[in-house]
């Protein structure tokens, strides 16, 4: 009995993770230039001007999203690469801009998993 409830929830826990779409650094790299996407940075201002960032990304950093989402409107119709530093804030903010019809997706690793996908290509 113990193992099906394991099991249950293993499965249900499966299932809420279809809802977080994730895209890999080295999938991400073939949507850079593309007018259809924006990159989207959801770390901190020091982090973006300090750490670096990904090519014509848009900072706003994931604590006032919520406030700033107007700013997006322009790319509703449009792929969103979500990213942060490793990936947890940019959950985060994947999740909150799919509950509001966008059609984001988080960069798994975030910007870690980009800097090293980045360097073992030159």
């Amino acid at each position: 009995m113990a193992k099906l409830k394991f099991y249950l929830i293993f499965l249900i826990f499966l299932a809420s993770c279809k809802d977080q779409e994730n895209i890999s650094a080295q999938d991400a790299t073939k949507y850079l230039d593309q007018e259809d996407v924006l990159f989207l940075d959801v770390r901190t201002s020091q982090e973006f001007n300090y750490d670096g960032s990904i090519k014509n990304a848009l900072l706003i950093p994931v604590n006032v999203l919520e406030k700033k989402i107007k700013l997006l409107e322009y790319y509703r119709d449009k792929k969103i690469i979500v990213y942060c530093r490793s990936g947890r804030r940019s959950r985060l903010a994947t999740e909150f801009l799919k509950k509001n019809n966008f059609n984001a997706i988080n960069l798994d690793g975030g910007y870690l998993a980009w800097e090293k996908y980045s360097s073992s290509q030159k």
